[in-house]
């Protein structure tokens, strides 16, 4: 891409793959214009703001909330996957795809954002986009036209010289139907989200984190993992690397892409989540790593989780509560072999076993709340739904005077 600037009247000309674009300088009556593929601004200034108007139309309030709500990784933990050599190779390649998968709570998303955050922390160069899919968000927090419209509006903002063929696009759509009332669609979405990625790679390396894909449901998961590999097949010569996490299912295998499955690394990591979970707490005074018994509990914790994170950190709690009562090995030990292994079961578990009677009411208050809110709660629209909950459900409330 050649750029050139200048003062004339005729306007300043970018030169890029679309077809001149030029930036006028001279008077004019309208403040846009397509004349025989030349497309017009008066100003520099109008175009940072066209563009601004359009970034923000592709973007929605929602489109970092699971990525921002990722609980923080355990320290020393996510390390192994730098120095693995499957990683290493993705990286070192012109472009490629990394595949990582795991069964549910095995920690794909932590280590999504670990990688992520580790590019930026190393400065490299290019650019990084991202987005979390969730199943109990919004719409477009789980939809492949809610991924399409976050990574472009994420590309253009950080690719400035992508923009004047965004403005072109919204020009060009704006008088066919009228004004801003249109709306984006799908499939023009994934087209110019293609034509951006190619175009900002051959310039610049281009990383995308695509995270939970499988949350998307089968039927859009297949669709984007067959749209990520043409991406990648369409990169050439490009600096494009794309890094997908999933469950093992709908994505069942891909012969073009570098996989690493959770369960067979993250290990170590559970083990070190457990032990210092167990000693850095309150738990710590009767938790010894010198005693046999207390190493046996650990080691019963480990080989419980079987690769999952999310059991390890659901069973800690009861485990250290049964710990600070006094509770002997033997009874614990009971009581971790009557514990489920499968996640699913060990919600269903804590729902019959584990939370108190006397909170249980106030327990499926919050359940119905966030099942049936339109959106996801915020903490404070969560406690005063909760407190009017409570409040109806009081006798002196609801007693007449």
């Amino acid at each position: 891409m050649s750029t050139s600037f200048g003062n004339n009247s005729a306007g300043v000309q970018l030169a890029a793959n679309h077809g001149p674009v030029f930036f006028s300088s001279g008077q004019q009556k309208t403040p846009q214009e397509i004349d025989n593929g030349l497309y017009r601004i008066e100003s520099f200034e109008l175009l940072i703001i066209v563009a601004a108007e359009v970034i923000t139309s592709l973007g929605f309030p929602q489109m970092r909330d699971r990525r921002d709500n990722i609980e923080p990784r355990h320290i020393n933990t996510c390390q192994w996957i730098l120095k693995l050599e499957k990683y290493q190779s993705w990286k070192s390649q012109s472009r490629g795809l990394l595949w990582v998968k795991g069964k549910p709570g095995a920690g794909k998303s932590t280590l999504m954002a670990f990688l992520h955050d580790k590019l930026e922390q190393d400065g490299g160069q290019g650019i990084r986009l991202d987005f979390f899919f969730t199943a109990r968000g919004t719409e477009l927090q789980h939809s492949p036209l809610g991924m399409f419209r976050s990574l472009l509006s994420q590309i253009f903002n950080r690719d400035t010289t992508l923009r004047p063929k965004l403005c072109e696009i919204d020009e060009q759509r704006s008088e066919q139907f009228g004004g801003d009332k249109w709306e984006w669609p799908r499939v023009v979405l994934e087209k110019l989200l293609t034509h951006a990625i190619l175009e900002s790679a051959s310039r610049q390396h281009v990383t995308i984190f695509v995270d939970a894909l499988d949350e998307a449901g089968s039927e859009s998961a297949q669709q984007l993992a067959a749209y990520f590999h043409r991406l990648i097949d369409r990169a050439g010569k490009a600096s494009l690397h794309v890094c997908i996490s999933c469950r093992h299912y709908p994505i069942v295998r891909s012969n073009r892409a570098i996989e690493v499955h959770m369960e067979d690394r993250n290990h170590d990591d559970i083990a070190a989540y457990i032990r210092d979970t167990l000693t850095d707490t309150d738990v710590g005074v009767s938790f010894s790593e010198d005693s046999e018994m207390d190493q046996s509990l650990v080691k019963q914790l480990i080989q419980q989780a079987n690769g999952s994170f999310q059991w390890a950190h659901i069973i800690i709690p009861p485990t250290e509560r049964k710990i600070l009562e006094g509770e002997s090995f033997d009874e614990i030990d009971r009581w971790l072999q009557e514990a489920p292994y499968d996640l699913e079961e060990t919600y269903t578990y804590i729902l019959r076993n584990v939370i108190e009677a006397r909170n249980r009411e106030q327990s499926l208050l919050l359940f119905q709340w966030v099942c049936l809110a339109e959106g996801p709660l915020t903490l404070t629209e969560t406690r005063y739904a909760l407190a009017v909950g409570i409040a109806q459900n009081m006798p002196y409330i609801n007693s007449e005077p």
